[in-house]
């Protein structure tokens, strides 16, 4: 396979689809050709254009092209080179990775560029072929358009891109750039040495300072004051004592700002003396950095403990060697008088127990109960009431043993009623002093006709006690003998479960029952 097959079009289908952008930024012949020498010794990387000035990494390319591979981040193909070089449409940097057109674009179509006779062929112009879905361009430097020619080319995969001799077949045509600057002009700045001050030196804007016809770029002496500009801390500006009031390496005959504080001498309070800020408190127009007592309170500076504010009298209130005039922290607490809630009270906790701002060290009132603290049975806990059950002086709210039992309001089942033995005979966590159903059968104890012993059904037993906590047998109680019931139902052997009177039992049972299931209900809801 043909080497040139390397540079085979990308697609002719995509020539319609590129855009006819503006023109291409101007250049000189000889800017183009020092842009495209930048390319030698990088990889060949098919369908990209990209390489640095400055890196030594040029990749690598192996296998037949285009079906090669490449690695690394720099190299070009022959027709991503000569765009770059030429920087078409646009202008790009050269390390950006682009590849606008193929060889097929550069042969059939004149978006930048246009035919020239091959025998007209200059510096920085190109030869191109495409033929058959194969083709080839480089960028010409010199020689005999019909013969050797010295070209800089990416070549292929195994060649890369080289700058070197070859011949050119008569299957290339010649092309060149649009907005090509085609004058004398050995410098390449874009100016014709015809008209250029500086004719071997760039120097595009054609400066001259001391009008002398001699360019910057090129004179010693710009400013014509007799000191060589290489020496002169004033090169543009005459200043042949050069006089450098700031050591700054910048003559006072260019320099605005002697004493380099960023403000200019014309507005600088103290010219001589740095001073950014231009600071003077007591605006006698001179300066802090250059005034000696800087608030005009008589007191010089060296010895004044508030030198920015006036303080005659120096008075220091917590001794800390900062005038009040200018402290931020007067009870020196550590907290600056603007978040302290007591200034003239140290406490640096900053507590404040009610919330109102004003701190417990200088608050009367700490829990904000009304009650002063001397007087507060819980001064941290608002209670207006003061009340004190146990009347140990402590009040309720702030007291871990209300009753005064000896046991913590915390451990305490009765917590509000004097109960050291804590019984609890159901086992609810209410003591048996303060539980109003002691056997938590759900029947409170003044309607549950066994208190203590729990019977949820409050079956009647003898007399008002119920069944659950009446004792003896049926002949001693009066309970009935088993045996046919009015219904003529047999009765179970064991204790009966009426009185001796059917009509007075079954009433009696139904209303404690009832009363129970109220209880229990009652109970339940709380």
């Amino acid at each position: 396979m043909s080497r040139f097959l390397q540079c085979a079009l990308i697609g002719a289908t995509l020539a319609a689809a590129l855009p006819a952008l503006a023109a291409p930024p101007a250049m000189t012949r000889d800017e183009i050709i020092t842009r495209g020498k930048g390319v030698v010794k990088f990889s060949y990387w098919w369908g990209h254009g990209r390489w640095s000035t400055t890196s030594t990494s040029h990749g690598s390319c192996s296998g037949s092209c285009p079906s090669c591979s490449h690695s690394g981040s720099y190299g070009a193909d022959c027709s991503g080179f000569v765009a770059k070089a030429w920087q078409v449409p646009s202008a790009i940097s050269v390390t950006t990775d682009s590849h606008p057109y193929s060889t097929f674009h550069f042969e059939n179509y004149s978006y930048h560029w246009s035919s020239i006779a091959r025998g007209s062929a200059k510096k920085a112009d190109a030869f191109v072929y495409n033929s058959n879905g194969a083709g080839h361009i480089f960028l010409y430097e010199s020689g005999d358009p019909w013969g050797w020619v010295t070209a800089i080319e990416c070549k292929g995969c195994s060649y890369g891109c080289v700058r070197g001799s070859r011949s050119v077949s008569s299957s290339y045509k010649a092309l060149k750039r649009d907005n090509i600057q085609d004058f004398a002009d050995k410098d390449g700045d874009g100016v014709a040495d015809a008209k250029d001050n500086c004719p071997t030196t760039k120097n595009t804007s054609q400066t001259d300072t001391d009008k002398d016809g001699k360019g910057d770029a090129c004179d010693t002496d710009d400013d014509g004051d007799g000191v060589a500009d290489d020496k002169d801390n004033c090169a543009t500006t005459k200043n042949a004592t050069q006089t450098d009031t700031d050591k700054d390496k910048k003559g006072d005959a260019c320099d605005t700002d002697d004493d380099a504080d960023g403000v200019a001498d014309t507005k600088d309070n103290c010219d001589l003396v740095a001073n950014k800020s231009q600071l003077d408190t007591d605006k006698d127009g001179k300066g802090d950095a250059c005034d000696t007592d800087d608030d005009a309170d008589t007191v010089a500076d060296d010895q004044d403990n508030c030198p920015l504010v006036k303080n005659t009298t120096q008075t220091d209130t917590d001794k800390d060697g900062k005038g009040d005039a200018c402290e931020t922290d007067d009870d020196g607490d550590g907290i600056v008088d603007a978040d302290d809630n007591c200034k003239l009270d140290a406490n640096a906790d900053q507590a404040d127990t009610d919330k109102d701002g004003k701190g417990d060290a200088c608050d009367d009132d700490d829990d904000g109960d009304g009650v002063l603290d001397e007087t507060d049975v819980c001064p941290e806990d608002a209670d207006p009431t003061q009340a004190d059950g146990d009347g140990d002086g402590q009040g309720d709210a702030c007291d871990d043993d209300r009753d005064g039992d000896g046991v913590s309001n915390a451990s305490d089942n009765c917590p509000a009623l004097v109960e050291s033995s804590q019984d609890d005979a159901d086992e609810d966590g209410v003591g048996d002093a303060c539980d109003d159903d002691l056997d938590g059968d759900g029947v409170f104890n003044a309607v549950d006709n066994c208190p203590t012993v729990a019977n949820a059904d409050q079956k009647a037993g003898i007399g008002e006690k119920g069944e659950a906590c009446s004792s003896g047998d049926r002949g001693e109680q009066g309970f009935e003998e088993p045996g046919a019931t009015e219904s003529d139902e047999p009765v179970d052997a064991g204790c009966a479960c009426t009185l001796p009177s059917p009509g007075r039992g079954r009433p009696l049972a139904g209303l404690l029952s009832a009363l129970a299931l109220f209880g229990l209900v009652r109970r339940r809801s709380k």
